[in-house]
């Protein structure tokens, strides 16, 4: 058997669906060593972050120096030419395929908000993601609320696609003042924090997120600082003016990207993840804080209720009110604290690595063959 596999996000800094990418292979190189794997990726740079060295693990890299044809040609030439039996697409599929193949589903957003995503890029991506749920053989979900949304969306039968769960990383564990006291004096933390880790877009909240710190902070605690974890993308400008706004650039840290190996040192440190996304396929960082021991509020729509299961203070994002109430509850109640502390760390213990790359293997199995 082999299988190939098409990433677009590894090497970039790119979050979740990077996180998905190198979880992904790593656990299949641990729990196959005899099924030939070939990565697909689009520069040299993505092929080294997997840090996978082993006989059955190959890398090519696409030809053609633009994306949209690297993807359009590059690819399904590559996929032809390199003897492959089935190709999972792990975010995106190619536009074409001369080749049966998988595919990740990561969110329900392109269809069913997209005005949260930029006209050019949510074009391109509804018209990947319709030819993707119609023509693979299968589609991973990655929870049952992208599930039950694509499939009354497109109208796909049910038996051509399935839950599958991210994983927490086994390095996501509570760290000691003294275990993160380097790396947070790297990222200029100092003193206590509310945590947001994510990239700016739209549907990440973060300009409410800054006006219920504005609030809570005037309200609550003068003291307390907001870090804002991760890439800039087309929603910074209006970020950039809330915080201009409402005079809170000596309050906030913006270290930018934060590689995933040292996501436990900023989560372990934080009084609290304040994560009320408008919209998420699956919400990583409520998992990740909750394996280091820290408090989460998130949101009530869409997977993050599926995801939290009751280890999370849930608010309406869409109200500051909402926002505002439950970061104070989690501040002021300890035994609040406690008692999410303790359902975090039983809620993480439903989502590994390992079990989505066995399923993943499972299905590889299944249609690898041609059937």
């Amino acid at each position: 058997m082999h299988i190939g596999i098409f990433v677009i996000m590894a090497g970039r800094g790119a979050g979740g669906p990077e996180t998905y990418d190198h979880s992904l292979v790593r656990q299949l190189a641990q729990l196959d060593q005899e099924t030939e794997y070939t990565i697909f990726c689009f520069n040299q740079r993505a092929a080294n972050s997997f840090r996978v060295n082993q006989p059955n693990f190959h890398y090519r890299l696409l030809p053609g120096l633009v994306r949209p044809i690297s993807m359009t040609l590059g690819l399904p030439w590559a996929m032809t030419n390199s003897g492959i039996d089935l190709m999972h697409a792990t975010l995106m599929p190619p536009p074409w395929s001369p080749k049966r193949y998988v595919f990740t589903l990561h969110c329900s957003s392109m269809f069913m908000h997209p005005e949260q995503i930029p006209p050019m890029i949510r074009w391109r991506l509804q018209a990947l993601v319709y030819a993707g749920v119609h023509q693979a053989k299968h589609v991973f979900c990655v929870s049952q609320n992208v599930l039950d949304l694509t499939a009354e969306h497109y109208k796909i039968p049910r038996d051509r696609m399935s839950v599958l769960y991210n994983g927490v990383g086994e390095h996501f564990r509570p760290f000691d003042s003294t275990e993160r006291a380097p790396y947070l004096k790297r990222w200029g933390i100092h003193g206590k924090y509310l945590l947001f880790a994510g990239r700016f877009e739209q549907r990440k909240n973060v300009p409410r997120i800054l006006e219920a710190f504005h609030i809570y902070r005037n309200e609550i605690d003068k003291d307390v600082k907001l870090v804002l974890a991760g890439n800039k993308t087309w929603a910074k400008t209006e970020v950039e003016s809330t915080i201009e706004r409402l005079g809170l650039a000596p309050y906030l840290i913006l270290p930018g990207h934060i590689a995933n190996e040292h996501l436990p040192a900023l989560y372990s440190g934080a009084e609290m993840l304040v994560f009320p996304s408008l919209w998420e396929g699956f919400g990583l960082p409520v998992l990740e804080a909750m394996a280091c021991g820290t408090p989460v509020l998130t949101s009530n729509l869409s997977s993050l209720p599926e995801i939290a299961g009751g280890a999370a203070v849930l608010v309406d994002p869409y109200s500051m009110s909402s926002i505002v109430d439950g970061m104070k509850r989690i501040a002021e109640d300890e035994s609040l604290r406690a008692q999410l502390r303790a359902a975090g760390f039983e809620r993480v213990r439903y989502f590994t690595w390992q079990a989505n790359a066995q399923r993943t293997l499972q299905v590889y199995r299944q249609f690898a063959g041609g059937r």
